[in-house]
């Protein structure tokens, strides 16, 4: 589909801009982000309501004023973000243009649009505890995507190919690779991004861009739960695009049209996205906004009250469950989470599964949850030290998070921030069960003093000798848990020492 001029040039511009904050979110030396991707989010009202939800109205502040304004100029103006502003959106037009070009990507089938319903139980499910608006919030599932498997092979890509245009023997080839990779460093990483759940992140947006060869849009129409609200939001607005009386029996708006709103006439406003396809593609000038009557009641694309209340009961049933519900899971003992996160039932009706924390950690600690923390724990960040672990003095996970389920730790208070207790593994440790001098957990511990100490003592190696060794101990009052220990250790496979949720003073508060 070819888009009007000023739709695909806005639209462009407002992606290119998503993903210049998307690169901008990342640690390169500094302590502070100044324009972190968060910023966006910030427009999400979808984000609002499981700040709503988790907190209520007194956790709100000046910084949602952008949702509140989404919602309000979409109850004026039409549903209008879907087609000028939305990442995903846009990301979803690239992948049909590309599928016109290979021949498919036109299919216009019936639509099955089970957005609002859906949008409902997701609500009555996150209401009861059960978190899970942000599994399919556009904004929050394509920053995720990008995060966790779109970069990461866009990453590995481009530093293959630089790196063997720069080993190239042809002087121009060499210097032509130099030259890209000093103009591609703001966006490629310091090392090789690689996240748990990458494969089933990437083949969820893979299957959310393939539905494009369905039907255009079918995700925004009949899946997307913020695309759901705001079109809710639209059926207020008294723009209508309707059709002039020359019209007659002319159907190239309707051809046009991605969403089929020009099906009708006037447009369906809960589905038309102001992109002016409709306008621009008709021989008589029509389809201009006028102003209409503001739909009051059930319109083509609204599900009926049966549906509503089916779909708010299976939300609740879910949320409910004992089998299920994230407080009912059994979370284990080395379910970590960052640094200022809140408490574990706060913390996943907060979080909204952006990856952003994900993306700016420096240690390449935080990886996504799969089952750790139950459904409700889906996509959570979780620390795992044996991949990585939290920089002593590092604070950025919290400055990136949207809705505050990190806190920001001022300067001085995170290197006070315990996440968790570092404990040995006798049956493992090399100074416990061979009698080895091995001091690295003590050398890369980063506390003043020091939480891992020795005490001389004597023990027998695998042979029956008897040797003075330096034995390794935590002092539980030192350690933070930011889990260097574990993953400088050099044993292979699991560490001889592990980070637990344990917090010393604070079991029954943290668990």
């Amino acid at each position: 589909m070819t888009l009007p001029r000023p739709h695909r040039w806005v639209q462009g511009a407002l992606f290119l801009g998503f993903v210049a904050l998307f690169a901008r979110t990342t640690y390169r030396g500094q302590d502070e982000l100044l324009w972190p991707v968060h910023l966006v989010l910030r427009l999400d009202p979808l984000a609002l309501l499981a700040e709503v939800a988790a907190g209520g109205l007194a956790a709100l502040g000046w910084g949602w004023l952008g949702a509140v304004v989404l919602v309000a100029t979409t109850a004026a103006l039409g549903r209008y973000f879907c087609g000028w502003a939305c990442p995903l959106g846009a990301a979803l037009d690239l992948a049909r243009w590309g599928l016109v070009r290979v021949g498919a990507g036109r299919t216009r089938g019936r639509r099955r649009r089970v957005a609002v319903p859906l949008l409902v139980a997701l609500l009555a499910a996150t209401v009861l505890g059960l978190p899970l608006l942000g599994l399919l919030d556009p904004l929050s599932l394509f920053l995720r995507s990008l995060t966790l498997a779109v970069h990461p092979l866009a990453d590995a890509a481009a530093k293959e190919a630089l790196g063997a245009a720069a080993g190239s023997s042809v002087a121009w080839v060499s210097g032509a690779g130099d030259g890209l990779r000093r103009l591609l460093d703001p966006v490629l990483s310091f090392g090789r991004p690689a996240f748990l759940l990458a494969g089933l992140t990437g083949l969820v947006f893979a299957g959310i861009l393939a539905l494009e060869a369905t039907a255009s849009r079918r995700w925004c129409t009949d899946l997307c739960p913020l695309g759901a609200l705001l079109g809710v939001a639209a059926r207020l607005s008294p723009l209508r695009r309707v059709k002039a009386d020359r019209c007659g029996g002319c159907t190239a708006c309707a051809a046009r049209c991605p969403t089929g709103a020009a099906d009708l006439d006037p447009a369906d406003p809960s589905l038309c996205f102001q992109c002016g396809a409709c306008a621009a593609t008709c021989p008589a000038g029509s389809r201009q906004p006028h102003r209409g009557k503001v739909l009051d009641g059930a319109g083509p694309a609204s599900p009926s009250r049966r549906a509503l209340l089916a779909s708010a009961s299976a939300g609740a049933l879910a949320a409910v469950a004992p089998a299920i519900r994230a407080e009912e899971a059994e979370t284990g003992l080395y379910l970590l989470r960052p640094p200022g996160a809140f408490a574990e039932a706060e913390f996943r009706q907060r979080c909204i599964r952006c990856g952003a924390c994900l993306r700016v950690c420096p240690g390449g600690a935080l990886h996504p949850a799969l089952f750790e923390a139950g459904l409700g724990g889906l996509w959570t960040p979780r620390l795992v030290p044996r991949l990585g672990y939290c920089e002593y003095h590092c604070r950025l996970c919290g400055q990136v998070c949207p809705t505050g389920a990190i806190a920001y730790l001022e300067p001085g208070e995170k290197e006070r921030t315990v996440i968790g207790l570092a404990v040995f593994d006798a049956g493992r440790c090399l100074p416990f069960r061979r009698a080895e001098d091995c001091m690295v957990c003590e050398e890369h511990c980063p506390t003043n003093p020091k939480a891992i100490v020795f005490r001389q003592e004597e023990r027998r190696d695998p042979l029956g000798v008897l040797r003075q060794v330096k034995i390794p101990a935590v002092v539980e009052e030192r350690c933070i848990g930011c889990g260097i220990c574990e993953t400088k250790c050099p044993l292979p496979g699991q560490g001889a020492i592990r980070v637990t949720r344990e917090i010393p003073g604070k079991l029954s508060e943290f668990w």
